[in-house]
C-alpha cells in the first residue's frame, strides 16, 4: 500500500511539473496587466524558454525578444532571465541582459544595448530639423529599481557611448566627434550625465524618475573645437548667457 502511495505521489509530483514546464506563456501574460505603454505580439514559447516577435513601447518597436527562465532561481523567489532582443537586420534596438524579479525590486545585470542615434533623435522636440548619424552603445553592468517605494533608482553603474557621431542639418553633414555619458543613480532618478570632454563645448544631464517621466538640462558653450558647420544653427537655440552658452532642456 505504501508503494503505492508512494508511485501515486511520484507520477503527481511529475505530472505538476510536466504541466508547469510546458504552461505555455500566452497563458501567463493574459494573468498579467502590462503597462498602457506597451503592446505584445507573437508570442509563442512555455514559461521556460519564450519568445516574443516584437514589443511596442511608446512607439519604439524591439524585435525577436527571447527569454529564458533560470529554474534554479525560483527556489530563491526571485525568478532570474537571460534576455536577448533585436536583429542587426532587423530595425529597431539590438541587445541583451539579465533580468531579476522579486516583489521589492527589480535587478538589471550586463545589459548591453545597441541603438541607430537617429532613432532616438527623433524621440525629442529639436530646435530644427536633423538626422543623426551612428550607433549609440550603452552599458550597464548593473542597476536596482526598488518597486515598493515608487520604481526609484537604488543603484546604477553604467555608460554610453556615441562614437563618430554626426548630424545631417541645414543641408550640412556635421561630424560631432566622440561623446560619452555615464550612469548612476541621483536622489531616486537614474541619471545619465554627459562626460564634459567634447568638442561641441556641451554639458547635459538627463534624468528618469518615477513613473517613466524623463527630463534634461545642460549647456551648449561653442568653444575652439567647435565644428563650424553649426554656427548657423546657434540661433535656434536661442540668446547667450554672459558666459556666452546656450540653455538647453526639455
Amino acid at each position: 500500500m505504501k508503494n503505492k502511495l508512494a508511485i501515486a505521489v511520484i507520477f503527481l509530483i511529475t505530472y505538476i511539473g510536466f504541466l508547469i514546464a510546458t504552461l505555455p506563456t500566452t497563458l501567463v501574460l493574459n494573468q498579467v496587466s502590462l503597462p498602457k505603454n506597451m503592446q505584445v505580439s507573437g508570442v509563442t514559447g512555455s514559461i521556460w524558454s519564450t519568445e516574443i516577435a516584437q514589443v511596442n513601447i511608446d512607439g519604439t518597436s524591439v524585435a525577436k525578444v527571447n527569454a529564458k527562465l533560470s529554474f534554479w532561481s525560483l527556489f530563491t523567489l526571485a525568478p532570474k532571465l537571460s534576455i536577448t532582443f533585436g536583429d542587426s537586420f532587423i530595425a529597431g534596438p539590438e541587445g541583451k541582459l539579465e533580468l531579476v524579479l522579486s516583489a521589492e525590486k527589480v535587478e538589471i545585470n550586463e545589459l548591453t544595448l545597441l541603438v541607430k542615434a537617429n532613432e532616438i533623435a527623433q524621440q525629442f522636440t529639436l530646435p530644427l530639423p536633423l538626422s543623426a548619424q551612428g550607433d549609440v552603445e550603452l552599458t550597464l553592468l548593473n542597476a536596482t529599481i526598488d518597486l515598493a517605494n515608487n520604481n526609484q533608482c537604488i543603484t546604477a553603474n553604467g555608460s554610453i557611448s556615441w562614437a563618430k557621431a554626426g548630424v545631417v542639418a541645414l543641408e550640412k553633414n556635421i561630424k560631432l566627434g566622440n561623446l560619452n555619458a555615464d550612469i548612476s543613480c541621483e536622489k531616486g532618478a537614474l541619471a545619465v550625465i554627459m562626460s564634459p570632454k567634447n568638442d561641441l563645448g556641451l554639458t547635459f544631464s538627463t534624468y528618469v524618475r518615477n513613473g517613466g517621466k524623463i527630463s534634461g538640462n545642460g549647456y551648449l558653450k561653442p568653444g575652439a573645437k567647435f565644428p563650424p558647420a553649426l554656427n548657423d544653427a546657434l540661433p535656434f537655440l536661442g540668446k547667450k548667457d554672459r558666459q556666452g552658452r546656450y540653455r538647453l532642456s526639455f
